[in-house]
């Protein structure tokens, strides 16, 4: 229930814009966990990703350390209902 709480808290901060997080534009994602079918012919994916609380591109899979307020943590970029989304791992930043 608390990573639930948690998760929406990322997501929420995501929505009203306290953390910069949704993006895209074309090309296939970099998360191996993300497998889409192939594209129709003619048509292709977008290029999946999440930017950091500081505007960097972050892959799909890969984790960053996101200041909400002020508080630190340690997150990975994710794809939920077909939308990037930061998933909370840790409190704090450490070795990232």
């Amino acid at each position: 229930m608390a990573a639930m709480k948690r998760n929406l808290l990322i997501v929420g901060c995501l929505v009203a814009g306290l953390v910069p997080g949704l993006a895209a534009a074309g090309g296939p994602s970099a998360n191996p966990n993300y497998n889409p079918p192939p594209a129709k012919k003619g048509f292709s994916y977008p290029d999946c990703y999440c930017t950091d609380s500081k505007g960097k591109r972050v892959e799909m899979g890969q984790r960053a350390c996101l200041t909400i307020g002020s508080r630190e943590v340690t997150a990975r970029c994710d794809m939920s209902v077909n939308n990037p989304t930061w998933r909370l791992e840790n409190e704090g930043c450490p070795g990232v």
